[in-house]
């Protein structure tokens, strides 16, 4: 990646937004990634066929669903734009690596674990009831409604799973908003 380039991307919002998305998300699609920076999708997919490019982040098709997530190269891209942001708010990266061996760093670490799980389930949430309530409004088909909620069974199973890892990454109101989500997918799927 060359100096040039990699000050046209990084030094502009969108693309910066983009590849802390997609690490935030995981694996996830270009739709999403628009909706999370507030993007249209044809400049989302510009970026990220940039970003593909240059070894920051790869593709992968299953089934209807193309998926992007990051590669190795990325993420040591995530982490030095996330020591950039640390030293732009006058925290210094070294400072933050010596305060692992402190206790209240572990609990720090598990706070922002459960924030950022919390997160993914309230987007994930509002995502797919308000895809569902606009099918159901609708009366859309049931092959359409699962063709539109099915790409969520993915987002779903990623969250399950770290939360079967780790139960306390979750709380009530966050398990009932799962319960929704796996219900209104169930619901939808069995049509």
């Amino acid at each position: 990646m060359t100096k040039e380039y990699a000050e046209q991307l990084f030094l502009q919002e969108k693309p910066t937004l983009a590849l802390l998305a997609i690490w935030s998300l995981q694996k996830t699609y270009a739709s999403v990634i628009t909706k999370e920076i507030n993007s249209t999708f044809a400049h989302t997919t510009k970026i990220l066929a940039k970003m593909e490019e240059h070894g920051l982040v790869q593709f992968t098709v299953e089934g209807r669903v193309k998926y992007v997530e990051l590669t190795e190269h990325g993420y040591r891209v995530v982490d030095a734009l996330k020591n950039l942001i640390m030293a732009i708010e006058g925290e210094s990266p070294d400072q933050t690596e010596d305060a692992t061996d402190n206790p209240d760093s572990h609990n720090m670490h598990y706070q922002e674990e459960r924030r950022h799980t919390r997160e993914h389930i309230d987007r994930l949430h509002k995502q797919m009831v308000s895809t569902y309530e606009d099918l159901f409004n609708q009366q859309s088909e049931p092959q359409v409604m699962k063709m539109k909620i099915g790409p969520f069974s993915r987002d779903i199973q990623l969250l399950l799973n770290s939360i079967e890892e780790n139960e306390d990454l979750i709380d009530d109101e966050g398990l009932d908003k799962l319960n929704e989500i796996q219900t209104i997918f169930d619901q939808v799927m069995k049509q």
